[in-house]
This record gives structure tokens, C-alpha cells and sequence, in this order.
């Protein structure tokens, strides 16, 4: 009945928070420990004393060192942005056309690769998160294009701030996509404990499938929020041809 199946889950769901809890207390102990470690190796003080003398010793281009700032930046910055657009454009961006997308969801679970290969979630996140950096390289490029000055020296030059917002709103959705496909692994991770108990298996199969529905709808709200930025681009290219 729905009421029995309706116990299980919550009984299963209980036992799968504790077992999720205790294999992320000890991955997080075991990453502390592993952090500290290296903290105190000779490596990591080889590696200080080598970022320090950088510091003070920096290898400038001298032809780069000579030129303006607002001059040597931008073609730096436009250099971020074209990494973004062909990363984003090699994107299924057709397949993330709709919120909770169980067609998408579907196509990249099914694939069946070597037994030694990643899952098929970690193959087709892999581009996503890759874009989520990128994206953040050109986020710091437009701050430090707006941080500096006009050409005519009356002050601070501004950045389109809808671009800014947008970037930033594109930003949060791939942070969403990065936290719920982390959240999948983790399940299916705990799905493999042995000798599991099938309610146990079950709950963490439930929240699977969720988190993964949460993947494509933060691809999809990327998706939108993308669309809405290349338009507003290209309207701002047709502003200055035109003028």
C-alpha cells in the first residue's frame, strides 16, 4: 500500500542520512588530515619559497610591461570571453531546453562505457563545470576592465552592468549544477556500501534521481539566462554599428 511504501522510504531515508553523514565525516577527515600533511612537507616550503622569489622577481614581457593598462587588458579579456563562447557552445544546450528534463536526464544516464571509465553523470558534467570556471575567468576580467580608468582620465570606466549581473546570475546557476551533481555522486557512492538494506538503497536511489533532476534545471536556467546574454550583446553590437 502507499502507506507502507510511504514508511519504508522514511525509514530509509533516516538510515540513508546517517550512512551519507558518516561517509562524508570521514572523507572530510581524511582530506584534513591529507591537507595538513602536505602543509608540512618539504614539497609544499620548496613550493612557498619558489612562489616568493616569483613575487619579488616577476618574469614581465617587456613589450607588455611598456604598454598601457587599458591597452594590454582588453585583448586579454576578449581572450576569456572567446574560451567561454566556444566552451558554451559546445554544450548540449538543445537537451537542457526544459526544467527537470527526464528526456535529457534519460540520454546521459544510458550510456554503458568500460567498467574502468567514470560514470556517465561525471562524463557529461565534466564540460559543465569546466564552463563554470571559465565563466568565472571572464567575470574577473570584465571587474578588472571596469576597475580601471577612462580613456579621457574623468575617472573609474563602468562596465554594461546588465552583462555583470548576468554573469553572475549564470554564475549561481552552474554553482546550483556543480552542488547537485556532487550531491548525486555522493548518493550513488553511498548506494554502493555492501550488504546495503534495500529501503537504505532505495532512499539514496530516491535522492539520486532528484539531485540529478536538479542538474537540468540549473542547466536549464543557465541555458535561458546564456540566451538572454548573447542577445543583449548582439543588440549592443547593432547600437554601436548603427551609431
Amino acid at each position: 500500500t502507499d502507506e507502507a511504501r510511504g514508511g519504508v522510504l522514511t525509514v530509509g531515508a533516516a538510515r540513508a542520512g546517517a550512512l551519507l553523514e558518516r561517509q562524508l565525516t570521514l572523507a572530510r577527515t581524511r582530506a584534513h588530515t591529507a591537507a595538513l600533511q602536505a602543509l608540512g612537507s618539504s614539497r609544499f616550503h620548496a613550493v612557498a619559497d619558489a612562489v616568493a622569489l616569483l613575487a619579488s622577481e616577476v618574469p614581465l614581457d617587456e613589450a607588455a610591461a611598456a604598454r598601457p593598462a587599458e591597452l594590454a587588458l582588453p585583448p586579454l579579456a576578449e581572450l576569456a570571453q572567446r574560451r567561454l563562447a566556444e566552451a558554451v557552445e559546445a554544450l548540449p544546450l538543445g537537451r537542457a531546453g526544459h526544467p527537470y528534463n527526464a528526456e535529457a536526464l534519460i540520454h546521459g544516464l544510458a550510456a554503458t562505457p568500460a567498467a574502468d571509465a567514470p560514470p556517465a553523470s561525471e562524463r557529461q558534467d565534466a564540460p559543465w563545470h569546466q564552463v563554470r570556471r571559465l565563466l568565472r575567468l571572464r567575470r574577473y576580467a570584465l571587474e578588472v576592465l571596469d576597475a580601471g580608468d577612462r580613456p579621457d582620465g574623468s575617472g573609474p570606466a563602468e562596465a554594461d552592468p546588465s552583462l555583470s549581473v548576468r554573469l553572475l546570475a549564470a554564475g549561481q546557476a552552474l554553482e546550483r549544477h556543480r552542488d547537485a551533481a556532487e550531491a548525486a555522486a555522493a548518493a550513488a557512492a553511498a548506494a554502493r556500501t555492501p550488504r546495503i538494506a534495500p529501503a537504505t538503497a532505495y532512499a539514496l536511489g530516491v535522492l539520486h534521481a532528484d539531485q540529478r533532476h536538479e542538474v537540468e534545471a540549473a542547466r536549464f536556467a543557465f541555458g535561458r539566462i546564456w540566451q538572454r546574454t548573447l542577445s543583449s550583446a548582439s543588440q549592443a553590437s547593432q547600437g554601436l554599428s548603427v551609431s
